[in-house]
């Protein structure tokens, strides 16, 4: 039986990503070869270009192929190998956390990418929209969280959407702008709090905290979100789980899940 790489339910692309997978596992289409052209697979499979381009990404994450500009998409292995990586189950983790605390809003303004207080990708000169504000659960007086959200100026329109507040920022740009978050990525360091912050989070200056970053990837390859949190120490928990999943690629995290909170 071939590896179920990917889940149940699953959206279109990983379908027939999956079955491309079976297909190169079985040796239909050999290392070395060629997979058909998007035109070919668009016939094969019954769908669009773009639904055969995500299919052709994540094999191209497997490590199964490799993409050639001008020639094609050449297999490269048959096999994909297994360890256990970090994974974001479900997108309704994020909004979990949104839903079991709730948001102040600070101030809303824009600012040039030069300008932020974290690195973001593309021309520095860039504007982009950011939300300051912070977070609570349910009616306590003390923050969990102090957070910054950038948003590209072309989505920039969520800001002023009813439920903002209550609603993850990149799911209202799914919403309002019919684009995808296929990747979340995540990185999470041990800070200590600048004065600024720990004003806002009513902390001591220099005392320790968890800062997050998130950056948001669309399946168009743009980076439409970014958002930044720190979080004083004796506030936040944070948890995973491993599950098992398939790669050709080093042992590592492949994406993220917020943990629970306080």
């Amino acid at each position: 039986m071939p590896l179920r790489v990917f889940e149940e339910k699953r959206p279109l692309y990983q379908t027939v990503a999956e079955q491309l997978t079976s297909a190169i596992e079985g040796g239909r289409y050999p290392v070395g070869s060629m997979l058909p052209t998007e035109a070919a697979l668009c016939t094969q499979f019954g769908v669009s270009r773009q639904t055969v381009r995500e299919a052709t990404r994540l094999l191209l994450q497997l490590g199964l192929v490799s993409r050639h500009q001008g020639v094609g998409t050449r297999v490269e292995r048959s096999t994909v190998a297994e360890h256990y990586v970090q994974r974001l189950a479900s997108p309704n983790d994020i909004t979990q956390y949104v839903n079991e605390t709730r948001r102040k809003m600070l101030h809303v303004t824009d600012v040039r990418a030069r300008q932020a207080k974290i690195p973001l990708p593309g021309d520095p000169e860039q504007r982009w929209r950011v939300m300051e504000a912070l977070r609570f659960v349910a009616d306590e007086k003390h923050p969990i969280a102090w957070t910054q959200i950038y948003v590209l100026p072309k989505y920039a329109a969520v800001t002023d959407e009813k439920d903002r507040d209550s609603v993850p920022i990149y799911s209202l740009v799914e919403r309002c702008f019919g684009i995808k978050a296929l990747v979340v990525r995540q990185e999470i360091s041990a800070t200590a709090i600048p004065a600024n912050i720990a004003t806002q989070l009513r902390v001591i200056p220099g005392s320790p905290g968890l800062s997050i970053l998130r950056r948001y990837l669309s399946t168009q390859d743009e980076i439409f979100e970014v958002a930044f949190s720190v979080h004083p120490a004796d506030r936040y928990k944070y948890t995973m789980q491993l599950d098992l999943a398939y790669s050709t690629g080093p042992v590592g995290l492949s994406s993220e899940a917020p943990g629970a909170q306080r």
